[in-house]
């Protein structure tokens, strides 16, 4: 099928899947707290990464109809597997990873730390981004299916109980229902 340059486009379009699919897996593998904090050396593998599948999607095809599918493919299966992820809670948590609990009632779970690779230190800047200077003052610390840590106070956490728990739902007018 449109053979440019030795290498049909189809092929390319293969490639590019082929090498887009695998990619996806070696940045779910590698986790989520180094893909949500990309320091200097982890932009230049990502950017070594790119020069590296490179040449494997296009089988050195450098034309511009071989470009022009290598990226309408990538943003397809950017597209499909985004909308895959959104219409399935499984495969949401397969491609994109789930939200897992850090802190509950000011008690770090050390397990969590371990799985994702987090340092004292990192949980501790985290906590002073908020203004928190002791990991008793949290009501719940989450680490997001992005890698970011998301924390709740515990005064926040308690007015919104309070809020919940106060609401009087309003009597319903049955002559009017």
């Amino acid at each position: 099928m449109f053979d440019v340059s030795g290498m049909t486009l189809l092929g390319i379009a293969i490639r590019v899947t082929v090498v887009y699919l695998v990619c996806m897996v070696l940045l779910r593998v590698t986790g989520r707290r180094e893909m949500a904090e990309l320091g200097p050396m982890d932009l230049l593998t990502m950017l070594l990464l790119s020069e590296t599948v490179s040449p494997a999607m296009t089988g050195g095809d450098q034309s511009i109809p071989g470009g022009i599918v290598a990226a309408t493919v990538l943003m397809i299966l950017c597209l499909v597997t985004g909308r895959i992820a959104f219409r399935s809670r499984r495969a949401e948590r397969l491609l994109q990873g789930e939200v897992v609990v850090l802190i509950r009632d000011g008690k770090v779970r050390p397990d969590i730390l371990r799985r994702f690779r987090i340092t004292d230190e990192d949980l501790r800047a985290s906590l002073h981004q908020k203004g928190i200077m002791h990991v008793g003052d949290v009501a719940r610390a989450y680490v997001e299916a992005d890698g970011g840590i998301t924390i709740v106070k515990r005064s926040d956490h308690e007015e919104s109980l309070a809020r919940v728990h106060t609401h009087k739902p309003k009597p319903v007018d049955r002559a009017h229902a």
